[in-house]
């Protein structure tokens, strides 16, 4: 059955991006434990953090077995995650990232400008890799 236009695939997706969000968030966490000593705490904060990312793996998992096509999330072939990659990167390069830091900037936030600005320049190093694998694959 195709996911496409379903509830089910909007909730897939959002899933996948609060498990995702999670993996993120507990690792931070984590970080925090450990600058105040408390490593048992730490170590569960971890520990879940690696169940929050299998359980967004799995969520993508489900969205490639029954062919949604979402391609700013996930896709079957390589070829086409890379090449969605690619995009992604250069959407932060050129475009999002710039804007976010000019906002900053006008409501008075340079220091959140410049780490903007950071990401801008790592997003067009990643997206030379990305294409380079994706050409690689290609020859």
């Amino acid at each position: 059955m195709d996911l496409k236009g379903t509830q089910t695939l909007e909730h897939l997706k959002e899933a996948y991006a609060r498990e995702a969000q999670a993996n993120i968030r507990y690792h931070f966490s984590a970080r925090l434990a450990d600058t105040l000593a408390r490593p048992e705490v730490a170590q569960v904060l971890r520990a879940a953090a690696d169940e929050e990312r299998g359980h967004a793996f799995g969520f993508l998992d489900l969205l490639v077995e029954h062919g949604a096509r979402v391609p700013e999330i996930v896709a079957a072939k390589l070829e086409d995650n890379l090449e969605a990659s690619v995009e992604a990167e250069l959407h932060e390069f050129t475009e999002l990232y710039t804007r976010y830091a000019e906002v900053a900037i006008q409501e008075g936030f340079p220091e959140i400008a410049r780490w903007f600005l950071e990401l801008a320049k790592a997003g067009a190093t990643h997206a030379l890799w990305l294409q380079q694998c994706l050409d690689g694959l290609k020859s």
